[in-house]
């Protein structure tokens, strides 16, 4: 049986390219910035990174909150779907 191990930076630049930073504003919400990319977009979310929990893929355990594939890719569809808009994206300095 394959041990499962804790995603490092590695496993998330192989991934997606990177890991966002992950922030919380005074007013309490937690701000995901996907910095590792051109056109990366910045999520806004009630959730704190600790209760979006795990996902293991393949032998790895990655943090959901930190995976655009879970937090960001899925509320922005939605967010097309109900008001046509994506989410704005942050161009690299």
């Amino acid at each position: 049986m394959t041990k499962i191990r804790q995603a490092t930076f590695t496993d998330y630049f192989k991934r997606q390219g990177g890991v966002p930073e992950i922030t919380q504003r005074h007013d309490g919400l937690w701000q995901i910035t996907h910095r590792y990319r051109d056109d990366c977009p910045q999520v806004t979310t009630h959730i704190s990174p600790e209760e979006r929990g795990t996902v293991i893929i393949g032998n790895v355990e990655f943090e959901v909150s930190k995976l655009w594939q879970f937090e960001g890719g899925g509320c922005e569809s939605k967010s097309k779907e109900v008001k046509g808009e994506g989410y704005e994206r942050l161009r690299n300095k």
